[in-house]
């Protein structure tokens, strides 16, 4: 193999692809990259580390076609701290690959291409096509409500679930639960009405966000199969297309519609920016082993209408001090005082966009629900905790 490329382009694809590694796997070989030179003048780089795996094609003039495995930190470092201009990569006897740049010359030792698994092919049971900035935003709102328990590991992903041209994305770690309706008009399926149910790990869709645009003019398309999925990005060729695969997690997600309470005694709308930078300030002042915020909902006028209320944030430590927040809201119901984990109650408000938030009550036990004012298509389930 021997190639000449842009110190551009094979940067880009050589940060792309990175992202495909990990160090779960203790075999060397998957610490590298796979370089692929094909007649049509395009280099393919891949990684993986068997779980995930991404791919992507750069411009190139080949000279000599052919294959190889270079170590992806020496090979990324190498090329981030050339100079914009040409590069030689040409792989020698041995898995001995040479890279020259101007007057400079570099000998890395690689593995060979055939003891490297390379990208596979899915039996695809759906396909189905997404603006970039919707999946974005999307994994966004509900990436972090994902567990991280190996005694569960069908809840340390996200559940897609196809019925129709309706998508629900649902996320859980048994305390929180995020919710996010998709409609789409692109689907395709080889059993029609059969729905599909799949979990994503939470390391495919993290590694997906980071590349996803924030662009509703540019698609991702999506390949759902028996134990695999596939994200193609920039599939009508506005970009050299990138691949991500991931295998699927097996195991039954819960049923999360149970949850959600039928009715509620007491709803809050709050401006979003003000109750977070309040509640941030707060949560300097939780226990560490806690993290909990008490919040207190009460009506100025004591009566059922919806009127001006306060909601009250308190929080202590005994090794920090004390603190409260008054936040001005509108409220309709009962008064309240509830306690949640700071934590929690910051995801969501991080990636509320709107203006306002709703926020939802019962009583101290119950589930409570906060989602984005006039926004039908999303929704976070939160747990209480249980005061002292």
């Amino acid at each position: 193999m021997k190639i000449i490329c842009s110190q551009e382009s094979l940067l880009h694809g050589i940060q792309t692809v990175q992202k495909g590694i990990s160090s779960r796997i203790g075999l060397p070989i998957y610490n590298g990259i796979l370089f692929e030179a094909n007649e049509d003048n395009k280099v393919h780089l891949f990684a993986t580390d068997l779980e995930i795996g991404i791919d992507c094609y750069i411009p190139a003039q080949v000279i000599n076609t052919g294959s190889t495995v270079i170590p992806s930190r020496i090979i990324g470092e190498l090329i981030k701290k050339f100079p914009e201009g040409n590069i030689e990569i040409e792989c020698l006897d041995n898995n001995i690959t040479t890279v020259k740049e101007s007057s400079s010359n570099y000998r890395i030792l690689g593995f060979s291409a055939e003891e490297f698994s390379n990208f596979p092919e899915i039996k695809m049971r759906a396909k189905i096509k997404l603006s970039q900035k919707l999946l974005k935003e999307t994994i966004q709102q509900i990436i972090f409500s994902t567990a991280r328990d190996d005694s569960k590991t069908f809840l340390n992903g996200a559940l897609f679930k196809i019925n129709d041209n309706k998508i629900e994305v649902v996320t859980t770690d048994s305390h929180r639960l995020s919710l996010k309706n998709i409609k789409t008009t692109n689907l395709e399926k080889t059993a029609a009405d059969k729905p599909i149910e799949v979990i994503i790990p939470y390391r495919a869709l993290s590694e997906l966000s980071r590349i996803l645009l924030e662009d509703e003019e540019v698609f991702v398309e999506i390949k759902f199969g028996e134990k695999q999925i596939m994200f193609i990005l920039f599939p009508d060729g506005q970009k050299n297309s990138i691949r991500i695969y991931s295998r699927l997690i097996e195991g039954q997600f819960p049923n999360y519609q149970q949850i959600f309470p039928n009715s509620f005694k007491t709803e809050i709308k709050v401006n979003t920016e003000e109750f977070r930078d309040k509640m941030e300030r707060i949560a300097l002042f939780v226990r560490e082993d806690l993290k909990t915020v008490k919040v207190e909902a009460i009506n100025q006028e004591n009566n059922q209408k919806e009127e001006t209320c306060e909601i009250i944030l308190k929080a202590e430590s005994p090794s920090i001090g004390e603190a409260s927040e008054r936040i001005s809201c509108f409220k309709k119901g009962e008064d309240i005082t509830i306690t949640f984990n700071s934590d929690y109650v910051l995801d969501v408000l991080k990636i509320i966009k709107k203006e306002n938030t709703i926020i939802k009550l019962n009583n101290p036990l119950n589930p409570a629900i906060i989602a984005p004012d006039e926004d039908k298509n999303y929704v976070y389930v939160l747990m209480p905790v249980r005061a002292e």
